[in-house]
């Protein structure tokens, strides 16, 4: 079990707050052996998973406790004892990667719409192999993740060899071809008056402290402004000084405003983000589809309200159904609202609409923790694998310019006020994952399982 646990150490060590990408695919090496020689595989793989994810979402019980934290990552957990299953019922390396990689894709969307944040691939933007990400999609690099990992958990000669060789063929992929144009945008990280559960108990406070940081950092002319997600806590047709203060901000800026915002519609709450201009008002709403389980829903709430009871605060939002982008100067940009980013569909249907992408989130209810870091990285994947330049704004850091090939052009530090400022480049480009990222799932998965059977069968036959 030490081999496990050290494994499993290792794995979660390639997220934020240590960050080291090849950690991860050394726990996954040493897990990949452990298993290849272990007669406890269900019970290894089980605490593997519940390790690593333990882990890696240490930051979720920060400000609900340790209960609902340790739940979450036994669930997870639970999704790792098939792994188990297949390599203790077959031996073959090709499966137990095979069933790491189907595990991983199941639990992105089920239950409750899935919970995808500790998928190997988002701990990997800064491997070699993640210049596939624009071929083969989240998948693909997780999947290249454990073939490095296969490749060194025996140790041969010949498997070195093979490394190399795939190392120079990742090298030699072309990045993502440059768009043409920009968009000049202020993001304002306005801060919150508090931070954890109930930050957004002063709504109005937050409301004036991103007016009055806009007041403060706009001292040029931009083509639009950008608000994180819930900086608008208090729907502006309810709040007639709300909407006279984005009003009067708009037309005196003489620039438009895309703000996150919470809204009424038929009596329930939407997580929105809106353009704004002082002519007509919002322009544009897109209105949150990918809700956070637990977090802007409560599955199972009366189960949940046993265990916590921060799950009797929490108020049933009601999702968007259609996709909407904001037109800011000839250009369509994105938006995408925090969770939703952990969403192959949503991310990818997204791009497909738009010359660049604005993730709009609110990192106030996880202030000093790895989260904020984890969410960063997870949002170069997305740029890097579907060829978008992205703004990301939060209320309280990090905010950040991404460019199409995922790397960080500027960033903010944490827990402060204050602005950032940059030309958001636009790309029409579509790459190879991004229109044919679910036939390239199936084929990468079949093959994987392929070459385990024959692996199995080759066996046998010895």
């Amino acid at each position: 079990m030490v081999i496990i646990a050290l494994s499993a150490f290792l794995a979660s060590a390639a997220f934020a707050p240590i960050g080291i990408w090849y950690l991860g695919v050394l726990g996954y090496s040493l897990f990949l052996r452990k298993n290849s020689t272990s007669h406890r595989q269900l019970s290894h793989a089980f605490a593997f998973g519940f390790i690593y994810n333990a882990i890696v979402l240490h930051w979720s019980g920060k400000y609900v406790g340790a209960l609902p934290w340790l739940l979450l990552a036994f669930l997870q957990a639970l999704f790792y004892i098939p792994v188990g299953a297949v390599a203790k019922r077959w031996d073959s390396i090709w499966l137990t990667i095979g069933a790491l990689l189907l595990m991983e894709e199941l639990r992105s969307v089920f239950p409750f719409g899935g919970f995808g944040w500790t998928r190997i691939a988002f701990s990997q933007i800064d491997s070699p192999g993640a210049q596939f990400l624009p071929y083969g999609g989240v998948l693909a690099l997780s999947a290249l993740t454990l073939l490095f990992a296969a490749l060194i958990s025996k140790i041969r000669l010949g498997n070195f060899v093979k490394l190399g060789l795939v190392l120079i063929a990742l090298s030699l992929l072309p990045g993502n071809p440059q768009g043409s144009g920009s968009v000049k945008l202020l993001a304002i990280q306005g801060n919150t008056p508090s931070v954890g559960l109930d930050f957004n108990s002063r709504a109005q406070a937050v409301f004036n402290l991103h007016r009055d940081a806009t007041n403060k950092y706009a001292t040029d002319s931009y083509d639009a402004i950008i608000w994180p997600e819930n900086a608008i806590d208090i729907d502006p047709s309810s709040y007639p000084n709300v909407a006279a203060d984005i009003k009067t901000l708009t037309r005196e800026m003489n620039t438009p405003l895309i703000a996150g915002a919470v809204l009424k519609r038929d009596g329930s709450p939407v997580n929105a983000s809106v353009l704004y201009n002082s002519a007509t008002g919002a322009v544009s709403t897109y209105i949150k589809r990918g809700l956070t389980p637990f977090g802007e829903f409560m599955p199972l709430r009366g189960l949940a309200e046993f265990i916590s009871p921060y799950a009797a605060t929490v108020v049933d939002f009601e999702p968007g159904d259609k996709l909407v982008t904001h037109q800011v100067a000839g250009a369509a940009l994105g938006p995408i609202i925090c969770y939703e980013i952990i969403n192959d569909r949503l991310v990818s249907e997204m791009s497909l609409n738009s010359d660049a992408l604005i993730v709009q989130t609110n990192s106030a209810t996880f202030a000093g923790t790895a989260e904020s870091r984890q969410q960063l990285d997870i949002t170069r994947v997305r740029a890097l694998e579907n060829s978008r330049s992205i703004l990301s704004v939060s209320t309280i850091g990090i905010s950040a310019f991404i460019d199409g090939n995922g790397s960080v052009l500027a960033a903010t530090p944490e827990n402060v006020q204050t602005s950032i400022a940059g030309d958001l480049a636009l790309n029409s480009h579509v790459t190879f994952a991004n229109k044919w990222g679910s036939s390239v799932k199936y084929l990468l998965l079949a093959t994987i399982f392929l070459l385990g059977i024959r692996d199995v069968r080759r066996r046998r036959m010895v």
